[in-house]
């Protein structure tokens, strides 16, 4: 499972599910790579955006994530909040890269998309890092509601530009295609399709 949403999202769920069926045993990888299930003995994996391809595997979409921008009322009062996506240039953005590229933030409006490429002097390649920052005041972050839903509850961060739809992926269970699924598995998957959707987006 990816780093961050499997260790804030997907782990505390398997936990419950483990605490309350005492034979489970739970052994749980956290990477940003994509695994082969059956080479490396996986039951399951979850991903997010595309589920790669299916040869071989069956899927099932268990919710979806929503990202937005964000920003600290702290920076706001002083730069005040960008009206529309040309306004942005004119902030200052915390953005995600490695190796020399940075990820385009894609924002919706009236059906149209807008893809916008930030530059910035803060790049980080943790999304927890760019929430640090920009709960600090350094500038504005496009993150996953999963990810700042706390921040947002204690007022560390609110959302803005709302007049813009966020942007939404999909949340993938993927598991090697067989007769027979075992219970463990199932139960797991289930668990998963009840509660992600919960904690992945806004009600």
């Amino acid at each position: 499972m990816p780093v961050l949403f499997g260790r804030m999202c997907v782990a505390p769920v398997l936990r419950n599910l483990a605490r309350a069926h005492a034979g489970l045993e739970l052994e749980l990888n956290f990477s940003d790579r994509k695994v082969d299930l059956l080479e490396e003995g996986f039951d399951l994996a979850i991903r997010n955006g595309s589920p790669g391809n299916g040869t071989g595997m069956r899927i099932r979409r268990i919710g979806h994530e929503e990202t937005m921008l964000y920003a600290a009322p702290a920076y706001l009062e002083a730069r005040g909040e960008p009206e529309t996506v040309s306004d942005l240039p004119m902030h200052n953005t915390i953005t995600y890269g490695r190796s020399g590229w940075v990820q385009s933030w894609t924002l919706q409006h009236d059906g149209a998309k807008h893809v916008f490429d930030p530059t910035s002097r803060f790049r980080f390649d943790d999304l927890d890092a760019i929430a640090d920052a920009a709960a600090d005041g350094l500038g504005l972050a496009w993150l996953p509601y999963w990810l700042v839903a706390k921040r947002l509850a204690s007022g560390e961060l609110v959302r803005i530009m709302r007049q813009m739809a966020p942007h939404v992926s999909d949340v993938w269970v993927v598991w090697p295609e067989g007769s027979h699924l075992p219970t463990r598995v199932r139960s797991a998957i289930d668990a998963l399709a009840e509660t992600i959707p919960r904690i992945a987006s806004p009600a």
